[in-house]
């Protein structure tokens, strides 16, 4: 029996968490001594120890417990910073991050090492999606300034780069302005292009500039410019129009159902977004209306940009 009782006090000693570097130095020596008085053949020595070590049980599983708990506090804060963090700075999906959010609740309602294991496992796959997600975000974005780049190139007049530097480019976007636009698509009709102009309005900007102020309104207007480069073929121009308008321009043989069906594509797309307003955040539905133009079927570049300007003051005001 005293042997069994001097190996579990070694275990205890052993195996004690180290809330405290003192408390814990100061109960290890105190099991080491009971350990000797537990050794002596004196059946009082034993009685008197038998009590002392239920009292230095007690009082150090209340320590522990204490240290415990703060402890799975201070984990719960540092989870919930930490996702807020990965919100702020992400430029994954709204539907990732609400998956993320999900996977935090989930975390810290945990009751078992079992489920923490489990929750954590999917942790780490829901942050190797994020991850994907903000490089090909950032590839497509470092393509988009390759291509701007050389836009900018093929479009400097022959008088040198004085001269090229009168190209305005939308601080927004990155995108190069109407101005740009209407010269493309006068050069465009004029060499006869089969090609179509797509006209593209995002929906009650206006109202959300009025509402939250134009800051919210520019995020939108820069996921929608995201998502739409994201739907382009290699060889389409993309333009701020203005205002909430972008404008496509699409070298497409005379096809006007498949480039419809490329339309529906952008503009059917469930895309939404989350904003800061003070301490609220709030979910945006981001919706546009877009028309489509024959270059083909137009007389002239100014009949056709008149086509566009009226389908636009037609729709943003929406």
């Amino acid at each position: 029996m005293l042997q069994v009782i001097d190996q579990l006090l070694y275990a205890i000693v052993a195996h004690a968490p180290a809330a405290d570097p003192t408390e814990h130095e100061a109960f290890q020596t105190g099991i080491q001594q009971l350990r000797e008085v537990f050794r002596q053949p004196s059946v009082m020595a034993m009685q008197n120890a038998s009590r002392r070590a239920g009292k230095m049980f007690e009082d150090y599983n209340k320590q522990a417990v204490r240290f415990l708990r703060a402890h799975s506090l201070e984990l719960q804060k540092l989870l919930s910073v930490f996702i807020e963090t990965l919100a702020a700075v992400s430029t994954a999906s709204e539907s990732s991050m609400v998956r993320l959010r999900d996977l935090e609740k989930q975390i810290l309602k945990a009751s078992s090492a079992e489920e923490v294991k489990s929750f954590s496992a999917r942790l780490a796959g829901c942050l190797e999606s994020l991850r994907d997600q903000t490089l090909s975000q950032r590839e497509r974005t470092e393509q988009n300034l390759v291509q701007l780049r050389r836009d900018l190139e093929s479009a400097r007049p022959a008088g040198g780069p004085a001269a090229g530097a009168r190209l305005k480019i939308d601080s927004l976007s990155g995108l190069s302005l109407r101005a740009q636009a209407e010269k493309v698509l006068g050069a465009a009709i004029q060499a006869g292009g089969h090609g179509f102009a797509v006209a593209f309005v995002v929906d009650r900007v206006h109202l959300i500039n009025a509402r939250f102020g134009y800051a919210v309104g520019d995020q939108i207007l820069l996921l929608f410019s995201e998502h739409l480069s994201q739907h382009l073929n290699e060889g389409d121009q993309l333009f701020r129009w203005t205002g909430p308008v972008f404008l496509v321009l699409m070298d497409r043989p005379d096809l006007p159902d498949g480039v419809r069906t490329e339309v529906k594509r952008v503009t059917s797309k469930k895309l939404e977004t989350t904003v800061q307003i003070g301490t609220r955040s709030v979910l945006l539905p981001v919706t546009s209306s877009a028309a489509i133009f024959s270059m083909l079927e137009a007389d002239s570049s100014t009949a056709l940009i008149e086509k566009i300007d009226t389908f636009v003051a037609e729709h943003s005001r929406r």
